[in-house]
């Protein structure tokens, strides 16, 4: 990534009801550190917004708040991370 800065738009309903399908998110790419219950942008097959539940050995748990419409996902690494969400864009 160039820019510290990125936007995107949410695509699904994982992150109900803080997020919902269509907001825009602020994201800054140059983050640090990452805390449990941040909320980041990650780049897998697709691009994803997820909350971290627990970080482990440089392991990321990440789950969607909407339990209904997130899928559980496999523990990722910060390289997997494109940024942190600073702030929902309405």
């Amino acid at each position: 990534m160039c820019f510290p800065i990125s936007f995107f738009k949410i695509k699904d309903r994982s992150m109900l009801p803080a997020f919902k399908e269509g907001d825009f998110v602020l994201v800054n790419n140059w983050f640090n550190k990452l805390n449990i219950n941040d909320v980041v942008i990650l780049k897998l097959d697709k691009y994803l917004i997820k909350r971290i539940t627990k970080i482990n050995n440089n392991k990321y748990f990440v789950e969607g708040d909407n339990k209904k419409e997130s899928k559980k996902l496999l523990p990722v690494t910060k390289k997997d991370i494109v940024g942190k969400v600073i702030k929902k864009i309405i």
